[in-house]
């Protein structure tokens, strides 16, 4: 019996449609070695090859990989069908909205929206899931949760997305770093220090390089990493590096002088709040009423 994954699918069917390797991982927010891992479990389970691979052209089906593609998209369509029938079955059994949030964002800037739409609408049961920014993609993209919330500048391909505000980040040290207390700090003299931050091979580590290098910060030195901001404000604070973190995340450090502000004289750094949900399911009266909701308490209209 073949053990082929859901997400083994959603991949195979990416490579066919985009026409590439790396134009399926840019989809899923995946590395491509993630993608040719994919293909290749599946190879290896159904003992043949799927793809005549060529250097430098778009990769062909082979006979079997035609065969394996038809049961693919048969496979994802009855997927779907069953998300559509639990969304329905939920509708009709009860009033519930299944928010999907980067934690950053959720225990920082939507903290208190989200409690104030809880209290406005008990007829509503929120579910609250907290996460990466790829937890947020995939689990609207999957079904598991009807909207999403993230920031960052740049749309992911498979939802649908709106801006909905803006929110600043800073750059931040130590009380001690040779950074500290100097005016006016240009991009290329902040360059020459390590930093700490996320992954950079994360959709939000990818966001904060991306900004860093608009900004004139390139080629950054990344002494360490963390997925956590307790973590990361503790090697910030030890003097391991600069963080360039959600300004709201750290005003409480700031205002008791445990981390300081650097004063970069660069461009502005900042992320859009964005918040998402499915392009192939209909949206419920109650996601619909908290994208509502969200939206009205920023002022900024998709």
């Amino acid at each position: 019996m073949f053990n082929i994954t859901l997400r083994r699918m959603e991949v195979l069917v990416a490579v066919v449609e985009e026409g590439s390797f790396a134009a399926a991982a840019d989809r899923f927010g995946i590395a491509q070695p993630s993608v040719s891992a994919h293909i290749m479990a599946i190879e290896k389970e159904i003992g043949g090859q799927i793809f005549v691979r060529r250097r430098g052209r778009k990769p062909l089906l082979t006979e079997i990989g035609q065969s394996v593609l038809q049961h693919a998209r048969e496979f994802l369509a009855e997927a779907d069908d069953m998300r559509a029938d639990v969304v329905k079955i939920r509708g009709e059994t009860g009033q519930q909205v299944v928010l999907s949030c980067q934690r950053s964002l959720a225990n920082f800037v939507l903290r208190k929206d989200l409690t104030d739409f809880a209290i406005a609408r008990p007829d509503i049961q929120l579910v609250l899931r907290i996460g990466k920014q790829e937890d947020v993609f995939s689990e609207v993209r999957d079904g598991v949760a009807d909207v999403g919330c993230f920031l960052g500048n740049e749309d992911l391909r498979g939802v649908r997305a709106e801006t909905i505000g803006r929110e600043k980040l800073v750059l931040i040290a130590s009380p001690n770093h040779p950074l500290a207390h100097r005016k006016s700090i240009k991009p290329q003299d902040v360059a020459r220090y390590d930093f700490v931050g996320p992954p950079p091979s994360s959709l939000f580590g990818r966001g904060v390089s991306k900004l860093l290098a608009n900004a004139g910060i390139n080629h950054v030195k990344v002494a360490a990493q963390a997925t956590e901001y307790q973590f990361l404000r503790e090697f910030v604070a030890a003097g391991v590096g600069i963080a360039c973190s959600l300004e709201r995340s750290v005003a409480a450090d700031l205002q008791r002088g445990e981390l300081v502000k650097i004063d970069f004289a660069g461009d502005e750094l900042g992320f859009d709040v964005r918040q998402i949900a499915s392009i192939r399911r209909p949206l419920s009266k109650p996601a619909s009423d908290l994208m509502d909701f969200l939206r009205s308490r920023h002022q900024i209209s998709g």
